[in-house]
């Protein structure tokens, strides 16, 4: 997917940990840079979801936990790389579970932070933030939580205070398919409004709002943002 490779350097054999996995997305691309006889594991505080991820993905070499990541049950300096890929705006005390991270991060080993931005993008990377805007306003009308996308700076910010070393940034996109499964998901936005909202004051002004966003989705395409693929080696 990103091509960690390129942005890593040889690493040792080990654990690397995945936090806020869902279905393993991630941890499938440190799968491909860990070298052979390492361990994948990936952490979601969701029993459904690490279930869902077990009976989906389970066969495909990562072994998902589940965790808070605010308070993990790993010993210190446990792995050699832990990352957190498109999650760190799901997550309310962000700097808890950063903290967290690098704790089980041993010295000398990488933190990966994945994290798309809404500053900068092309029309139709406009409509993906659109609809993830919509998508976290839903999240926390339903009792979940979820902020909007953040914009570069904003997450260089948070991410400039951690004690790293040897930094480097990228910007990076996915694959087409992930692009057309934003389509997907475009294409059930009222459905999702339907199911979320009604009945709530919220209702109709997010009910046009879906209907906007698939509105433009139509006009102009879609794909997903930019992402800020941020390392640093623990000192």
């Amino acid at each position: 997917m990103l091509h960690l490779k390129e942005y890593l350097p040889k690493l040792n054999q080990g654990l690397a940990l995945d936090v806020g996995t869902r279905f393993g997305e991630f941890a499938f691309s440190l799968a491909e840079v860990m070298p052979e006889g390492s361990r994948i594991i990936g952490l979601d505080s969701d029993p459904r979801t690490v279930e869902q991820a077990r009976e989906k993905n389970g066969d495909k070499g990562i072994e998902f936990q589940v965790g808070e990541g605010a308070h993990m049950e790993f010993a210190d300096g446990t792995f050699e790389v832990v990352a957190l890929s498109n999650t760190l705006h799901h997550i309310e005390d962000y700097d808890a579970v950063l903290r967290e991270m690098l704790r089980v991060l041993r010295p000398g080993g990488w933190l990966v932070i994945n994290e798309m931005f809404s500053d900068g993008q092309n029309r139709l990377q406009q409509v993906h933030f659109a609809q993830h805007t919509l998508e976290a306003k839903l999240d926390m009308l339903s009792g979940g939580f979820q902020r909007p996308t953040w914009k570069k700076e904003e997450i260089l910010a948070i991410l400039s205070r951690l004690p790293l070393q040897e930094v480097r940034t990228a910007e990076l996109l996915e694959e087409p398919e992930m692009d057309r499964k934003l389509e997907t998901k475009n294409a059930k936005l009222v459905e999702l409004v339907e199911k979320k909202a009604a009945g709530k004051p919220e209702y109709e002004v997010l009910l046009e709002e879906a209907q906007q966003i698939q509105k433009d989705c139509a006009a102009y395409g879609i794909q997903r943002c930019t992402q800020l693929l941020y390392l640093g080696k623990k000192e």
